[in-house]
């Protein structure tokens, strides 16, 4: 299940088609999606996992460092999204960016989406696998005896 949370998928949907980019937080994994339309002479749009950082200064290093070519924005535009990485395709909120970036003639940046959601998929399972079995996880009670 997805869970039980609301949050509004037409104003994701409109800052996806209006921002110059998106930093995407899941409620199932530590990694972030950047979305990154922004260009120059030289760079086309991307699209780009990240690691979770501790602040918004080491967020803005790691933006400097994913996309050196380019200035880091003035103002980072985030969005969590709560459900499983799977309801991004589901909602279609891939097919959002999908359509931007092939508006954009970004096809580069279209393979690079695919990857990453790949990424974020393996990632989600592999924390699942751990949930499940309790690696790294504690449990609220212990099995009784028998």
């Amino acid at each position: 299940m997805d869970g039980d949370r609301t949050f509004d998928l037409d104003e994701l949907r409109a800052a996806l088609e209006e921002r110059d980019h998106l930093l995407m937080r899941f409620e199932t994994v530590t990694l972030r999606l950047f979305v990154d339309f922004r260009t120059s002479s030289e760079v086309e749009p991307a699209i780009l996992v990240l690691q979770a950082v501790n602040s918004f200064r080491e967020r803005l290093i790691s933006l400097r460092r994913a996309r050196p070519e380019l200035p880091v924005p003035d103002q980072l535009q985030v969005a969590t999204w709560p459900l499983r990485i799977g309801s991004l395709e589901r909602l279609g909120v891939l097919d959002t960016i999908r359509a931007r970036l092939v508006e954009d003639g970004a096809s580069e940046a279209l393979h690079q989406l695919g990857d990453a959601v790949q990424e974020l998929a393996a990632a989600e399972r592999a924390e699942v696998r751990r949930a499940i079995s309790g690696e790294g996880y504690r449990t609220l009670w212990t099995a009784p005896r028998s």
